[in-house]
């Protein structure tokens, strides 16, 4: 008999009786639910933890290898069946067929696979969700980008009639490839269709200049809003991607230009769970420093970088690190784009008068433990953030500033006393995203400080230097697939206090450097390269 998962994580100390009595009593309500993903949902173990568990519970291996796909298997049943059930077909060096799977709650499956490929020569192995799904990513993006391709100019050609479908396998593409972005841009000669992949805007088809209003009333009747208005429009709906077994929330905007109306969709995975602080790609050193912050009850933490930086990720991770049964969290977003549970989240709504500022002065009469400020953009939010935090609470929020130093200039001029700062100001994070080298196909080479530019040069740790640089593959973009974190963590601490109090900005970094130990974004970009994990080029891309 198979020893509950429950008892499993409660022994491994990964979760309190009280977590686990919660999930039972919210399985009780969603019998269909496995109660690994319960406990997923709530943020209390993380997919690693819960795959290690699993393999316990029933005694299979847990799979840590690298996912190679056996396209036989795919061939033979078909890659929708494994991605509907969430399965990697596996090729291990074996002719025995293998699978990773993430959840076993349904017995038909595995017996399915057994009677396909034979009873005794099957191999089943426990993976960790997100990897399953991000490898099984691989192959769809593999055999269908050519494809989609192939679809969209096929039914381009067709006209303005198949104008539908054709936006359908744009969106399809567009999730396939991981964009976060779909930008469509008259010209008054074509309509240019492009996608935002990893920060990077990259050219995918055009369409005759006349189909633009087409495409946008389409557009406008899925959000609900009203057909030939082409004016400032805001809408959202919900695409169903069938082949990846994916519900995508697709943001829309509408602005006028004068050739008529440009469009972005933003495309947000609905099914998208908050990523474990762990995984974000922070560098050890500046991992313990949030965590040494996060763990202070009372003040205000900030994340600072430009649109586009990983701000709202970050800020997620440390909401779901922070979480508990025995916690208050409430959160005022613009949108709200990742959901938690155990977490109150608010959305602006400039219609209802409800800003950033009035909610977060609004929190405070709901008896929170935490609040989370999704930027602080104004005085009012300034005002409000510091007061919040200087009755006791935990206060996170965002600012468009390059560096922590900055950004405690952005709250002065907004009009925050420096003395408020130097009391409530716990942390500052600056952070930026780069692109990752492809892992399938990156070249080593050796760089040679002498033959570097000066600002190329600093990004090397000595005369001569062994790295990587981008070469491009069927599985990646240009020699890059994915970004990671490139981070700048400033703990205020009682000497850095002082220097706010007397508002000695400038020295704050001559103390820093004084004591050795402070890592910039400039030294965080030197470990990636050093380590393989990005390149020269792309770190000079993101910090110049």
């Amino acid at each position: 008999m198979l020893e509950p998962l429950g008892q499993i994580l409660t022994e491994e100390k990964l979760i309190t009786q009280e977590e686990l009595n919660h999930c039972l009593e919210y399985k009780k309500l969603n019998p269909g639910l496995h109660l690994g993903a319960i406990l997923k949902h709530h943020g209390f173990i993380n997919d690693h933890q819960l795959a290690e568990c699993l393999s316990k519970q029933i005694n299979w291996k847990c799979f840590r290898s690298q996912y190679v796909p056996d396209h036989a298997a795919i061939e033979k049943i078909g890659l929708d069946y494994f991605c509907r059930h969430q399965i990697y077909p596996l090729k291990n060096g074996s002719v025995i067929p293998s699978f990773v799977v993430s959840f076993i709650d349904n017995v038909e499956i595995t017996d399915y696979l057994k009677s396909i490929f034979g009873h005794t020569g099957v191999n089943f192995y426990i993976g960790p969700e997100c990897d399953v799904r991000n490898a099984l990513d691989l192959i769809v993006l593999e055999q269908n980008r050519a494809k989609l391709l192939v679809r969209i100019e096929s039914l381009k050609s067709e006209g303005i009639d198949a104008l539908a479908s054709w936006l359908n396998e744009i969106i399809n593409l567009a999730i396939i490839t991981r964009s976060t972005d779909i930008h469509v841009e008259p010209t008054g000669k074509t309509t240019d269709i492009r996608f935002r992949i990893d920060g990077i805007c990259a050219s995918i088809t055009c369409l005759k200049p006349e189909y633009i209003q087409k495409l946008a009333n389409i557009l406008l009747t899925k959000c609900g809003l009203r057909p030939c208005d082409y004016g400032i429009q805001d809408g959202s709906f919900f695409y169903e991607f069938k082949k990846m077994a994916k519900t995508v929330d697709v943001r829309f905007a509408q602005t006028p230009t004068i050739h008529g109306p440009r469009i972005v969709l933003r495309l947000l995975d609905k099914e998208r769970a908050a990523i474990p602080l762990e995984s974000l790609g922070f560098s050890e050193h500046n991992r313990k420093m949030i965590d040494q912050a996060i763990v202070v009850p009372h003040g205000l933490i900030i994340i600072t970088g430009p649109t586009g930086s990983g701000k709202s990720t970050t800020l997620s991770a440390v909401l779901n690190q922070i979480k508990s049964i025995s916690k208050i969290i409430l959160t005022i977003e613009d949108p709200v784009e990742i959901t938690h549970s155990l977490i109150a989240q608010v959305e602006v709504n400039p219609a209802q008068d409800l800003t950033f500022g009035k909610a977060t002065r609004s929190f405070l009469r709901q008896d929170p433990n935490a609040i989370l400020i999704g930027e602080i953009r104004d005085r009012e939010t300034a005002q409000e953030a510091i007061r919040a935090a200087n009755t006791g609470l935990q206060i996170f929020s965002t600012l468009h500033t390059n560096d922590p130093v900055s950004a405690i200039l952005r709250l002065k001029d907004l009009g925050v006393d420096t003395v408020n700062i130097s009391s409530c100001l716990v942390a500052v994070v600056s952070q930026r995203l780069v692109r990752k080298l492809c892992p399938f196909c990156k070249e080593p080479f050796t760089a040679v400080r002498d033959k570097f530019e000066a600002y190329k040069a600093k990004y090397l740790d000595g005369d001569i230097q062994s790295m990587f640089r981008p070469q491009g593959c069927r599985r990646c973009r240009n020699g890059f697939l994915g970004r990671t974190v490139v981070g700048e963590v400033l703990l205020i601490d009682q000497e850095i206090k002082e220097l706010i109090g007397k508002n000695s900005l400038g020295e704050i970094y001559a103390l820093l450097r004084q004591r050795g130990t402070y890592k910039t974004l400039i030294d965080d970009a030197k470990a990636l390269i050093a380590k393989g994990e990005t390149s020269i080029d792309e770190a000079i891309r993101v910090l110049g």
